[in-house]
């Protein structure tokens, strides 16, 4: 997460640095302010951060020089948030709404879930067919995603069904794509819930969270893991 206007100097351009590098970040996600327009040209400058717009919005990427100064500085995230969505019942759509409506359906669907994965400062990885990828800096940013997530969908008025996972763990990079563990999990977790309810791991599980307050499942056994996962469950 972006640091206290406290954070030294150095840390805080770090901390901008190690955020950019779980994927591409705007400047809503990296904080308003004169200080964060500094550092990212700050960063520009010493070649550690690149910028480029795209569909008219600028976006920042953390440079192979980045991610060595980070590496050095033993500040590469060994650790991320992962959160995967889908939609509940999407194969009856198209009987029901037809080819077009289904389309702007799921169009109006992503855009809330991007909406959200915004404001919570994350990273949408990748759209999987019904759902997507997203990952954040820290568990508790994730869980008030997907409580957002959650709120917005029941809200709208298509009342799509949406199923989400959320696991914390070592994260393992590929280019912008994240694999391994981690992603599995969180994945297996998200098949795993029912329509508007919401699965988190014990990693990342946090019980101070009053906006979503979770109910404990006990281990679960997932597909493709040998142990069980702890996890909790959050319904709107």
């Amino acid at each position: 997460m972006i640091p206290k206007a406290s954070t030294s100097t150095a840390d805080f351009l770090l901390d901008l640095l190690e955020v950019a590098s779980l994927g591409p970040m705007t400047l809503e996600q990296a904080g308003r302010g004169k200080r964060v327009r500094l550092a990212l040209a700050t960063l520009e400058t010493e070649g550690l951060l690149s910028s480029a717009p795209e569909d008219g919005v600028l976006i920042y990427r953390t440079t192979p020089a980045g991610i060595t100064a980070l590496e050095r500085r033993g500040r590469v995230p060994g650790r991320g948030t992962i959160l995967f969505t889908d939609i509940v019942g999407s194969t009856e759509l198209i009987s029901a709404y037809g080819e077009d409506g289904a389309h702007d359906m799921r169009r109006r669907h992503f855009e809330l879930l991007g909406a959200a994965i915004a404001a919570h400062r994350g990273h949408e990885v990748k759209r999987l067919g019904d759902g997507v990828m997203a990952v954040f800096a820290d568990p508790a940013s994730a869980t008030a995603c997907a409580a957002e997530m959650q709120r917005a969908v029941a809200a709208d008025a298509d009342r799509l069904g949406l199923r989400i996972g959320v696991h914390t763990g070592e994260l393992l990079r590929d280019g912008d794509d994240y694999y391994g563990t981690t992603v599995i999990v969180a994945a297996r977790l998200c098949d795993r819930a029912e329509a508007g309810e919401t699965i988190v791991s014990e990693a990342a599980h946090t019980p101070n969270d009053d906006d979503a307050p979770l109910r404990a499942l006990g281990p679960l056994d997932l597909d493709g893991l040998t142990e069980p996962v702890t996890a909790y469950a959050a319904v709107s």
